[in-house]
């Protein structure tokens, strides 16, 4: 049974990550969500060229590590 709780405890972590709106997050949100394949970069067209380019930069970023 505390396995079960610990799994859907981390779930929710993950959730709450991925979907945390808070302007100062929105750089590692949308590169998360572009990375699990739930955003296309293309799908940003309204953000600022410096935006895309530091969400172009945590994506280069997290595919070294």
């Amino acid at each position: 049974m505390w396995e079960i709780e610990d799994y859907l405890r981390q779930q929710r972590r993950n959730l709450e990550q991925m979907f945390d709106y808070r302007y100062s997050q929105l750089i590692v949100v949308f590169g998360a969500l572009i990375q699990e394949g739930y955003l296309d970069e293309s799908q940003l067209s309204g953000l600022s060229d410096d935006k895309r380019e530091e969400i172009r930069h945590f994506l280069a970023w997290h595919a070294r590590a």
